[in-house]
């Protein structure tokens, strides 16, 4: 597998890095969590969009904390975020492939 780009939501800021094979992050991009779920998913794709600007992606994980059916890739339940059966994987492949 070549690059990969990893996501972790948190409360206060959304963190993007892309990683190659041997786990070594090429470039990262950083920008604060609104406070809605549809400004979330947004910030999202642009943090995966601007992290891989000039890169071949793969892949691309998010880490949430919470619960998440991981059948479906939705999040039940996120503490630190109001997120109830939130679509997150659908909604950001639809946007970034």
């Amino acid at each position: 597998m070549g690059l990969t780009i990893g996501v972790d939501i948190g409360g206060t800021k959304i963190a993007a890095g892309v990683v190659d094979e041997e786990g070594s992050i090429l470039d990262t991009h950083t920008v604060p969590t609104p406070p809605t779920s549809e400004g979330i998913v947004d910030a999202i794709c642009a943090a995966v969009s601007e992290a891989g600007k000039g890169h071949r992606i793969e892949a691309v994980g998010i880490g949430a904390a919470g619960y998440v059916d991981d059948k479906r890739a939705t999040v039940l339940f996120a503490p630190n975020i109001d997120w109830r059966h939130e679509p997150l994987k659908d909604k950001v492949e639809q946007r970034v492939g």
